[in-house]
């Protein structure tokens, strides 16, 4: 039902999406998007993707940014995803380098340079959120930072919660050689009413923090992830183990983060291939 559809894909630090242009009109009917994304993402029966992006209008903003996980659930925010929809929003013509996105985590604030032919995108990421409720987070302890014992890798571990525009845990590591689905016993935990995403986290030095991320939606490791990397500096620089501006080292990529009284992130947006959808 979805033949013909023109399409665009995009990643952002190996962090991959599908994107629909519906600044002119809609495209897919609201009703039909959740089945699209699933369908569209779809490894080796799709065109395969972490996640959908539909660029809309806004009447509030220059322009308006939905996102769907691979599993046909809309999140608030993407962090890589949000890169991608800007570069793609400036390359269009639909805005200038510099300006403004309607998200569900509110509005947000891009800045889009180009250096050796290479897309860079600086995002506000708004400030990041620690009231427990807000997470929403429950039970632990809060003393500026949730956090609880949870048991991982046959041990106990502490984790920590912080939301910078979806919900994220945090668990600091010495190693990153691990199974990274053991995340689910904190992604689905009661813990967290409305599941989380889930970071580990080996820090380098004062500067840098090496970040592996299990994606709820996605289900599964993806290579990097935007909003974990800022909930990531979030937290460590709140307890005082890194510096609040911070490179912070992903499968997919590096990307900056600034987090003092808002957050800043910037990463680069690579635009793949232009298509055309013939059998989905």
């Amino acid at each position: 039902m979805f033949e013909g559809l023109e399409f665009t894909k995009m990643h952002g630090n190996g962090n991959d999406f599908v994107v629909v242009d519906e600044f002119h009109e809609e495209v897919v009917p609201e009703e039909h998007k959740p089945q699209f994304v699933r369908a569209v993402c779809k490894p080796r029966f799709g065109v395969g993707a972490d996640g959908a992006i539909f660029v809309q209008p806004s009447s509030v903003a220059d322009a308006k940014f939905r996102y769907f996980n691979s599993d046909g659930s809309e999140a608030a925010m993407c962090g890589n995803g949000i890169r991608c929809f800007a570069r793609y929003v400036v390359e269009e013509g639909y805005a200038d380098r510099r300006f403004k996105a309607e998200t569900l985590a509110g509005i947000k604030e891009l800045e889009v340079s180009v250096k050796d032919g290479e897309y860079w995108v600086r995002v506000d990421m708004g400030k990041p959120v620690f009231e427990p409720a807000k997470i929403p987070a429950a039970g632990g302890t809060f003393d500026g930072v949730w956090h609880d014992t949870f048991e991982l890798f046959g041990r106990k571990v502490d984790v920590y919660a912080v939301n910078t525009g979806v919900p994220h845990a945090v668990v600091f590591v010495d190693s990153l050689d691990f199974d990274i689905l053991e995340a689910r016993k904190i992604r689905y935990n009661k813990a967290f009413p409305e599941g989380t995403n889930v970071n580990f986290a080996r820090i380098v030095s004062r500067n840098e923090v090496e970040v592996r991320t299990y994606e709820r939606g996605v289900e599964d490791e993806t290579l990097s992830c935007g909003t974990g990397s800022v909930a990531v500096v979030a937290v460590a620089s709140k307890l005082g183990l890194i510096e609040p501006e911070a490179i912070v080292k992903t499968k997919g990529g590096v990307l900056r983060i600034e987090v003092r009284d808002t957050a800043f992130m910037t990463g680069k947006a690579t635009r793949v291939f232009d298509g055309v959808l013939k059998e989905l």
